[in-house]
């Protein structure tokens, strides 16, 4: 009787050792299994997880070189984070895609992956709106829409005799012109601005249109310093010259127009108008869309 209470015992206490001995394991292995996975991040330099897809420092260094970004150290982590989250989005944009089988175009070419799925989200739905719609939007952005004025000029440009030096577009500079400038001004009382610019006018770089222009695109030639000043000028009016790149340009005003803010205006830029509505629905859509994914996505965001 004790003897078999004895094996009965021992068989126990060997079955509680071989217990211990697998828990001790099996703790040791999730342990291992643990460090293998953190190590595997910390070589990988992970800055997120997104579902399982680890995003490495290298690719966030890429992707901000990429968009020209220069990052240091010292930057400000908030435009960092900013970054790291257009990576996210991305990223769960193309695995998005992949679960639509949009990746059988092209999978090798994320742009196109993520441009596929942005366009089946836009195109899920399509915008509905009414003229109402419309006219609200238009009157909260007005300041944008607001028209600016129409002017034409001429010009003459002459180049300065000092083109490499450090004395270029100052007033030492001007004046080494002054005699060709007093002659052009004299001709002006008895001669047509375009008979003078015939002879005096040496702008080679681009050709100055020679009608009503927005200026908006007077200021892309010139840029906006210079076209403020010909269109404080009088009608008819000549300029003084005005220094741009090697040499002066005298501008005359040939015509200014104002236009109104009236319904004639609203109807003539109407499809520009729903054109940015549309694109202001898509914007939110997306946005939307975006929320609901990362809401229901594992996102693992690391310290830089």
């Amino acid at each position: 009787m004790i003897h078999a209470m004895t094996k009965i015992l021992n068989k126990n206490s060997l079955i509680f050792i071989i217990a211990i001995i697998l828990g001790i394991a099996l703790i040791f292995y999730e342990t291992i299994s643990f460090n293998d996975e953190f190590l595997q991040l910390k070589d990988r330099k992970a800055v997120a997880l997104v579902n399982d897809v680890v995003i490495s420092e290298d690719q966030f260094l890429k992707y901000a070189s990429n968009l020209g970004a220069d990052i240091q150290p010292e930057d400000d982590v908030e435009i960092l984070e900013l970054l790291l989250e257009r990576m996210i989005e991305e990223e769960l944009l193309v695995q998005r895609g992949i679960e639509l089988d949009l990746h059988k175009k092209d999978i090798g070419v994320r742009k196109e992956m993520i441009k596929q799925v942005i366009d089946f989200i836009i195109q899920v739905e399509k915008n509905q709106f009414n003229e109402e719609d419309i006219r609200d939007f238009y009157n909260e952005n007005i300041g944008k829409y607001r028209p600016t004025q129409k002017i034409q000029f001429q010009s003459i440009y002459i180049n300065s005799l000092n083109k490499e030096s450090v004395l270029l577009g100052t007033e030492s500079d001007l004046k080494t012109l002054q005699p060709k400038l007093l002659n052009l001004y004299d001709e002006l009382n008895t001669k047509d601005f375009l008979d003078i610019k015939s002879s005096y006018d040496e702008n080679n770089f681009f050709e100055v249109p020679d009608k009503l222009i927005n200026i908006k695109d007077c200021n892309l030639l010139f840029g906006k310093s210079i076209c403020n000043q010909i269109a404080s000028l009088n009608i008819d009016e000549v300029s003084q010259p005005i220094f741009f790149d090697n040499g002066y340009f005298i501008f005359k005003l040939v015509d200014q127009v104002k236009q109104e803010i009236n319904e004639d205006y609203y109807n003539e830029i109407r499809e520009k108008i729903i054109f940015d509505y549309n694109n202001g629905l898509d914007d939110e859509k997306l946005k939307n869309y975006l929320k609901y994914l990362k809401d229901n996505s594992e996102i693992v965001r690391y310290s830089f």
